[in-house]
């Protein structure tokens, strides 16, 4: 009888281990890593042409841009992770594969320099351009700065300031512009 009794009591708290360790709610959660953006290049080409400037920002240096006044230009964003000089990743591939999760948003000081998604942007399943190309338009002769942010997880994709959009920012980037 004995022998049963402890059988049984075996199986039962061999079945209540398996009960309790199959549960979901220690699942680990999904973790999104932040990349190490050390590099942001703009390629700057002007509408009818086919030379591309490049503008490049990092940590200890920023390329300043120089664009004609009143005229149009196409520019390509990408970003890098250049720690590394041996193996540079090029984080913007996957900037476009999570497209749903990212916006770039540009605000500038510039007088009369505007920004349009350009016909061959990214596009989200939302159907909203991420800017990864944009068209920009300059005004007249004018300087000032420029900032370009990479918002990851936007809880919108509209707006006139980087406080419209939510988020976290990835990086934040600074150029000095001047139009001539």
């Amino acid at each position: 009888m004995k022998t049963k009794t402890y059988q049984l009591l075996l199986i039962l708290f061999t079945i209540s281990i398996f009960i309790s360790c199959s549960s979901d709610d220690d699942a680990p959660m999904e973790v999104n890593e932040e990349e190490t953006i050390t590099t942001v290049i703009l390629s700057v080409t002007e509408s009818g042409s086919t030379t591309t400037e490049l503008f490049n920002w990092t940590e200890s240096s920023q390329d300043p841009i120089t664009l004609k006044a009143n005229t149009n230009y196409n520019i390509k964003i990408k970003f890098l992770d250049a720690s590394n000089p041996d193996d540079v990743d090029d984080i913007t591939q996957e900037v476009i594969t999570e497209k749903d999760e990212h916006f770039i948003f540009y605000q500038t000081t510039v007088s009369g320099l505007t920004f349009d998604n350009a016909s061959d942007d990214t596009i989200d399943s939302n159907d909203i351009g991420i800017n990864i190309s944009t068209d920009w338009s300059t005004g007249d002769t004018t300087a000032g700065t420029l900032k370009a942010f990479l918002i990851h997880e936007p809880t919108s994709k509209t707006g006139n300031t980087r406080d419209d959009f939510g988020g976290e920012t990835d990086i934040e980037v600074d150029f000095n512009v001047a139009i001539q």
